[in-house]
């Protein structure tokens, strides 16, 4: 986590696990799995479940719907009396700990949620398909890297989606077009709905101090569900009473509605998480190598990458087409490794580094033993990168190789669907015939 702790935690249910992250994180906002909680919840109360088949509706409503504390409290309250569980000890101790789990409580902290009422995945979801009651120990770990290596598999796909899928604009938006660019897809396609939405949002002034301008915004024939925005002309900043940029890092509609009002053509900058955008991985790397790279080269990093990036994917499509073609792409990816390996050792850093090298082994030849020795210390360490470099080669050979066969798979799976959508719409040809 570069040294830096947590914004936040989504666990399931467990005091014990609420006391380690109070002890060790105590700056970290703890979330208990919602969905497990309803869960368990239809477990303790199956009774009234059953014998109340409309209180499952009302309690996640009550939950999931309700935008203010105070409008959280006065929904419980209704709850319980209408269905006459005052005094139930589960609801109680739901009651007591609601600050870990109701997101009414927590619409000022990020947790990464595409909504407030979206679902939160927990490690159910993470190991389904993996494991089951009755997997062992040493059986959990071998699955745990199927699981592991499955959400890369997944994760690879979405961001071969985002790089080569066309996405659909649904507006003339200078902003639409800008997000479309700096999304990957999925976060792009909410975007996109909260952009949208604003046609049926109109925001109408009820406020302007000269520096703050407040905005009420509701949704054409839901004008009982206001939302107020201020925004700061100065800094284009803005913040709306449904919190959902703070919660999920995405900006929701009320806040899009007053950027149309204000001529707020593209998103400010303060407005898109890296962690969001295409670039959200190389942002590390670049990090990482700051201090190891002049201004202008860390500048043009970005750039670089992705045209390599985007080359990468042509070479791996045109490779992966036959057998015959994938050894030559591999034959000569392995040269090309070899070369870009070379250009390495020979750069201007690596030669100002090798002369200041010799420069010092004239010195110590020339000082003594003690010298001598930490020479051959030098040429061991050497040695031991030489070994490190070349056992990454490897390891990034068999990468691409994983990578290409992944894409074969992909590309496969591609064109399996469009002959067989070709083969449905044929079928429905005759059948009307």
């Amino acid at each position: 986590m570069s040294d830096r702790r947590p914004i936040s935690i989504t666990t399931d249910p467990d005091r014990l696990i609420q006391m380690a992250v109070t002890q060790v994180l105590p700056e970290t906002r703890l979330r208990f799995n919602r969905w497990s909680i309803f869960k368990e919840t239809q477990e303790k109360l199956a009774h009234i479940y059953q014998s109340q088949p409309t209180f499952e509706i009302e309690f996640k409503k009550c939950v999931n719907e309700t935008e203010t504390i105070n409008e959280f409290e006065s929904s419980w309250v209704s709850l319980l009396e209408r269905y006459f569980v005052m005094d139930n000890e589960w609801l109680q101790s739901m009651y007591n700990a609601r600050q870990e789990w109701v997101p009414a409580y927590m619409r000022d902290t990020f947790f990464g949620d595409f909504s407030i009422t979206e679902r939160n995945i927990g490690l159910n979801s993470f190991f389904e398909g993996f494991v089951n009651a009755s997997t062992t120990i040493q059986m959990l770990i071998k699955q745990y890297e199927k699981a592991v290596a499955s959400w890369h598999e997944k994760e690879l796909k979405s961001d071969y989606d985002s790089t080569n899928t066309s996405l659909v604009l649904k507006t003339p938006s200078p902003m639409e077009k800008q997000a479309a660019n700096l999304y990957t897809r999925r976060i792009f396609m909410k975007f996109q709905e909260e952009l949208v939405e604003t046609l049926a949002n109109p925001a109408t002034k009820i406020d302007d101090s000269g520096t703050v301008a407040t905005y009420r915004v509701a949704k054409f024939g839901e004008e009982h569900k206001a939302h107020t925005v201020n925004f700061t002309s100065f800094e284009m900043k803005a913040n709306c009473s449904c919190q959902m940029f703070e919660h999920s890092g995405i900006i929701c509609r009320h806040i899009l509605a007053v950027f149309r009002v204000k001529n707020v053509l593209t998103l400010p900058s303060q407005y898109v998480l890296k962690r969001w955008t295409r670039n959200a991985k190389i942002g590390d790397m670049q990090d990482e190598h700051a201090t190891e790279l002049p201004n202008n080269s860390r500048e043009s990093l970005t750039d670089r990458y992705n045209t390599l990036r985007q080359e990468a994917i042509k070479y791996v499509e045109e490779g992966a087409k036959s057998i015959h073609v994938y050894n030559v792409a591999m034959d000569a990816l392995q040269e090309a490794l070899k070369k870009v390996s070379s250009a390495k050792n020979q750069s201007p850093i690596s030669a100002e580094d090798g002369a200041l090298s010799n420069g010092r082994n004239q010195e110590l030849h020339a000082a003594g033993d003690i010298e001598t020795v930490a020479c051959q210390s030098a040429d061991e360490k050497e040695k031991k990168i030489r070994e490190l470099t070349t056992e990454l080669e490897s390891i990034n050979r068999r990468c691409e190789v994983y990578r290409a066969n992944l894409l074969a798979v992909l590309r496969d799976m591609e064109e399996q669907k469009l002959k067989l959508s070709v083969k449905v719409q044929n079928a429905r040809l005759n059948l009307r015939e």
